[in-house]
C-alpha cells in the first residue's frame, strides 16, 4: 500500500482513510534549513597567459607492458607408423596336396594372404582365392565356410595353415 500510497500522492489525489480535500494539491517539501547565515566563499575565475614558445612536456620511454604469448594446443602426434610382419605357415600335407602360405599384417590388421603352395587336383584349388577373400574379411582364422561345398579337405586345409601362420603373430 505504501507504494500506492506514494503514487496516489504524487499524482495529486489521495483515496483512502487518509484522504484530504479536493483542493489537495502535492506541493515541494521543505526541511528546516540551517540556523547560520551563509558565508561568502571567494570564487577564482581561470585565466589563460599567453607563452611564446610551446612547451614541451617531457616524456620518458615508453613502459613496455609485458604480454603473455598465447600458448600452443599441442598437436596430437600421430601414432608411429605400423610396421609391416609377414609370416609363413608350415606346409599342410592333405588328401588332395599342399597348402602353404604367408600371412602380411601391418599393425593388427590382415593386409595380405598370398598362396605359397596351393597344390589341389580336380580343380579343387578354386576354392582358394575365395578363402583368402572371406579370411582378409573376417581379418581371422574364423569364418563361415558353411556356402562351399565339394572343398571340405581344401578348406580345412588352408584353415590350418592359416591358423599356423597367424600363431606367429
Amino acid at each position: 500500500m505504501g507504494a500506492v500510497s506514494l503514487v496516489a500522492v504524487t499524482a495529486g489525489f489521495q483515496a483512502g482513510a487518509n484522504a484530504k480535500s479536493p483542493s489537495f494539491t502535492p506541493g515541494p517539501i521543505q526541511t528546516p534549513g540551517p540556523t547560520t547565515q551563509p558565508t561568502n566563499t571567494p570564487t577564482t575565475t581561470p585565466t589563460t597567459t599567453p607563452t611564446g614558445k610551446p612547451t614541451k612536456t617531457p616524456t620518458g620511454k615508453p613502459t613496455k607492458i609485458p604480454t603473455t604469448k598465447p600458448t600452443k594446443t599441442p598437436t596430437p602426434t600421430p601414432p608411429p607408423p605400423s610396421t609391416t610382419v609377414s609370416h609363413e605357415s608350415s606346409p599342410v600335407y592333405y588328401r588332395f596336396g599342399t597348402v602353404q602360405l604367408t600371412v602380411t599384417k601391418q599393425g593388427s590388421q590382415i593386409t595380405n594372404i598370398v598362396m605359397n603352395q596351393a597344390g589341389a587336383s580336380a580343380g579343387r584349388a578354386a576354392a582358394f582365392p575365395y578363402l583368402i577373400q572371406l579370411a582378409e574379411q573376417a581379418q581371422s582364422a574364423s569364418f563361415d565356410t558353411s556356402m562351399m561345398g565339394g572343398a571340405t579337405y581344401s578348406t580345412n586345409a588352408f584353415l590350418q595353415a592359416l591358423g599356423d601362420a597367424l600363431s606367429q603373430f
